[in-house]
């Protein structure tokens, strides 16, 4: 009797464990769901950030020093964080609440209807620009200006590292269990980028520094001295010989694939310049 009694008991408490056991695989199974719903939410946002990254320091090379990190704050707010279906226009800016209520719905908390992202103050942006860290760089750079056969046309500077930074405040999931309802979390993203606007005052200063760096100019003597005269009797027999030019630099010649608009109207001009060829 002692034994089918033990027996009984034994059975009875593996039975209450098993219980156990499954309410607590089944807490964390929907925790994980959960957490995997959230994560694709959260993800989509870091790819988001990545790109406001990006965007920031790419704008930064081309706007001048008086562009502030405020306007172009307001303008990935409103371009990249509200769901903005409109071509982009030079006012475009968020600063407040007016129109952030329209995001995608990946950005929505489906749990009780609130956005992700709740304020346009969530998103922040900070751009720096310096100069090219370490002496390898400057290195090439040395280099490359050694090329230069147009009389110091090519000198590079030895600067033009612009940085992007993005901050994005992750709104708190207050119906999810502790601790995920306190977590605090901002996605933060930067990208580098390496650039130099290179300004050129005019066409023939533009095909000064381009020539240092095109190869065929090693072949520009073809088209002088007695060589031409060979050209001119080539072309007699092949007319393309005529338009041959080694190491000619047309700035401001565009191709007609380029100017030809897509609804098959009649092309636009080629734009040649007055002096189109250096």
């Amino acid at each position: 009797m002692r034994t089918v009694k033990s027996a009984r008991v034994i059975r009875s408490s593996q039975s209450g464990q098993a219980m156990v056991e499954t309410v607590v695989m089944s807490l964390v199974a929907v925790g994980l769901f959960l957490g995997i719903w959230y994560i694709g939410k959260f993800h989509d946002i870091q790819a988001t950030t990545i790109q406001a990254a990006r965007y920031a320091a790419w704008e930064r090379t081309a706007r001048p020093s008086s562009y502030s990190d405020t306007k172009l704050q307001s303008q990935v707010r409103a371009r990249l964080f509200s769901w903005n279906k409109d071509p982009y226009k030079a006012t475009d800016g968020i600063n407040n609440g007016q129109g952030w209520n329209t995001q995608t719905a990946n950005w929505m908390d489906h749990a009780n209807d609130k956005r992700l992202i709740k304020a346009p103050d969530d998103v922040t942006v900070r751009t720096a620009s310096a100069g090219l860290p370490g002496t390898k760089v400057n290195g090439v750079l040395d280099l490359v200006s050694a090329l230069d056969v147009a009389g110091g046309a090519n000198k590079l500077p030895k600067g033009g590292m612009y940085t992007g930074s993005v901050d994005v405040n992750i709104a708190n999931l207050a119906h999810m269990p502790a601790p995920l309802d306190a977590m605090n979390l901002t996605l933060k993203e930067n990208s580098v980028v390496v650039a130099d606007n290179w300004d050129a005052g005019s066409p023939q200063q533009v095909a000064a520094r381009t020539k240092a760096f095109a190869p065929g100019t090693a072949f520009s003597f073809l088209d002088n001295g007695p060589f031409s005269l060979i050209k001119a009797a080539l072309g007699m027999i092949e007319p393309a010989f005529n338009n041959f030019h080694p190491g000619e630099i047309c700035p401001d010649v565009v191709p007609m694939d380029r100017v030809t608009p897509l609804n098959g109207a009649a092309n636009r001009p080629v734009y040649q310049g007055g002096q189109p060829c250096y």
